[in-house]
């Protein structure tokens, strides 16, 4: 199909496209087109391939918040904490984290904004037992890629979280908190997380 054509027809159909997603056919992607043609899953793009992963469980969606709100209230002033939200790891390459710290941007964020890697200062992946490879590793593989200077996992069917930093372009952790306790961080701000909501 032409461009012409696929302009005047709309957005290209997942299941139908042919070759490497480029970020503009990823962007292009409408919510409804996703799930008839892919399911609920949290869609991400990976070197030019589309990736599903499950979308948050209502468990998720608690954990989530409550590191929100921990982060939020830890923060100095110039640090934003959003998510999920798209993010720009590379050309063709657009992650979806749960969280990440950014930057407070001078203008307000579009809806259908991706983030650019480097404005972020740590990135959140919030997991459970549902979770495979690509949120408990691949994903951090990509974010150390990138040099995103901090990541925080929080497990919350454990529970369990680390913070690791990049050196070399590898994530080395710092910090670590499992079952009753909280996780303790020093840097890149203050932050005291229980592991239990």
């Amino acid at each position: 199909m032409d461009d012409a054509a696929r302009d005047d027809a709309g957005p290209e159909a997942p299941d139908q496209h042919t070759g490497p997603w480029s970020e503009a056919d990823y962007r292009a992607l409408g919510g409804s087109d996703v799930e008839k043609a892919l399911g609920d899953g949290r869609v991400e793009l990976i070197d030019g391939a589309l990736v599903i992963g499950p979308g948050p469980t209502p468990d998720d969606e608690r954990a989530i918040a409550h590191t929100r709100a921990a982060l939020g209230d830890a923060v100095p002033d110039g640090l934003l904490v959003v998510g999920p939200v798209p993010l720009r790891m590379g050309p063709d390459c657009v992650l979806v984290p749960d969280l990440v710290v950014m930057r407070a941007p001078d203008t307000p964020l579009e809806p259908d904004a991706v983030i650019d890697g480097q404005e972020v200062l740590m990135v959140v992946e919030v997991v459970g037992a549902e979770h495979g490879a690509v949120d408990r590793t691949f994903k951090p593989l990509v974010y150390a890629r990138a040099r995103l200077p901090y990541l925080l996992v929080v497990d919350r069917h454990a529970p369990f979280a680390s913070a690791s930093m990049v050196i070399s372009g590898r994530y080395h952790e710092y910090a670590r908190a499992a079952g009753e306790d909280e996780l303790e961080l020093e840097e890149p701000f203050r932050l005291r997380l229980p592991l239990r909501a």
